[in-house]
């Protein structure tokens, strides 16, 4: 990378990843379900799935095979929104879980259309306070044991899954949480970890993904993770450090993975030893090692590992696309916030992302160091962006600038900045 001052990148911040199936479930429930892109559930590995249909005022309508299906998974989180064209309007399905009763899976259906309809499953043990329709599936071909619910025009049915967890007993399904509630509860979970506001709108969704899958799944053996969080497989060590430092970030305890992150930080370095090149993976690997190691109190571990890794030779570039998995989280903070092996960060090391160039921007706790996370805001004045900056930890973490502004530096806690004017390389 160069060091001309002033630099703008050519990195590509797109990250357009649409993900096969939604990870539902509770923060550690240690059981899950999978939505389909067409609202299909599976709960954990049961073999029966829940379909869903929708009876309008021509016809059944089969979400697995209509082009009219859309979905939305709201801001990332698990909330996931499931529309299916219908004359005069859209049936609309909902599907989150609550950790009511020991663990259910809520499926709301709105009819946003102007007649009734009616709403078959294909499972008789959904939870229901209503009574399903006594004549079942009338004109389709279902399988047995599908129940049948009428729904009014602006009206919604909720029904619901219980988890393998769930405790029995009466539920009341009514005074659960809603569908917005449990929006609002994940954005704070999953932002707790710090977030940010840029030019490419995909990342945070994405990233919002990736964090509440892992904690979703973090009440699973590690071996359950794979494919379903960190995109590759499960033995990927890389994935596995960058996860748990994720889970850390949104306070999750992970004392009973010291062994294995012990174990993939000897592996890493004796495998780098000798490289003359670190993977940009590899390096942000070692960080979060040396900040999960700080969290559970290995303090001296931590100091271990940074001492190894100013042994290692330098860091490769980023690369220019965002990654699919759990990298790109970590892809996006180098870019904001980079720790330095001498101590310190830097921020927009690498320069100014053509994207980036002229539009406000902002980061919150993003972290430089075991013990620090930095926030900033950045404001252009004309070609010149200015940066308002606040770090939290023990005083005197050392900031620069890179790429950005080579002459500029600051110890302060917080503070604004003008940065160098920038030419496009």
């Amino acid at each position: 990378m160069s060091n001309t001052p002033g630099l703008i990148s050519s990195i590509s911040l797109s990250a357009t990843v649409r993900p096969a199936a939604h990870v539902m479930g509770i923060r550690a429930g240690g059981w899950h379900a999978m939505v389909n892109e067409r609202g299909a559930i599976r709960m954990d590995e049961q073999d029966e799935a829940l379909d869903w249909y929708v009876a309008a005022d021509d016809r059944w309508h089969n979400p697995a095979k209509e082009p009219s299906v859309r979905q939305n998974r709201r801001a990332g989180v698990p909330v996931v929104e499931t529309r299916l064209r219908i004359p005069s309007g859209d049936a609309v399905q909902r599907v989150y879980a609550v950790a009511d009763h020991g663990g259910l899976l809520v499926i709301e259906i709105s009819n946003e259309s102007t007649l009734p309809i009616a709403v078959a499953f294909t499972r008789s043990d959904i939870l229901s306070s209503r009574q399903p329709s006594p004549l079942g599936p009338q004109g389709i071909e279902l399988p047995k044991g599908s129940v049948v619910f009428p729904v009014a025009h602006g009206s919604t049915l909720r029904v619901a899954l219980a988890s393998p967890r769930a405790t029995g007993g009466t539920v009341n399904l009514e005074q659960l949480p809603s569908s917005e509630q449990l929006q609002r509860g994940w954005l704070n979970s999953v932002e707790r970890a710090g977030y940010a506001i840029v030019a490419d709108k995909s990342l945070s969704p994405l990233i919002n993904r990736l964090r509440s899958d892992a904690l979703v799944l973090s009440g699973n053996h590690e071996s359950e993770w794979g494919s379903e969080l960190v995109g590759a497989d499960a033995t990927d060590d890389v994935s596995f450090l960058l996860t748990l430092h994720e889970l850390v970030r949104m306070g999750e305890k992970v004392n009973h993975h010291v062994e294995r992150v012990a174990e993939i930080v000897e592996a890493l370095l004796k495998k780098n030893k000798k490289s003359a090149s670190i993977e940009w993976d590899v390096e942000r690997a070692l960080f979060a090692a040396r900040c999960i190691l700080w969290a559970i109190g290995e303090h001296r571990a931590a100091g271990d590992v940074l001492a190894s890794q100013q042994r290692l030779a330098p860091v490769s570039a980023l690369p220019n696309a965002a990654p699919k998995d759990i990298r790109v989280i970590a892809w996006l903070d180098e870019q904001l916030v980079s720790p330095r092996r001498e101590g310190g960060a830097a921020v927009l090391r690498f320069g100014v992302p053509r994207m980036w160039l002229g539009v406000n921007m902002e980061c919150h706790r993003v972290a430089a160091s075991p013990e620090h996370t930095v926030s900033y805001g950045m404001r252009w004045h004309g070609e010149k962006p200015a940066v308002l900056w606040e770090t939290s930890g023990p005083f005197g973490l050392r900031l620069d600038a890179g790429a950005t502004d080579s002459a500029w530096h600051s110890v302060e806690a917080s503070g604004d900045a003008l940065m160098a004017g920038f030419v496009a390389q």
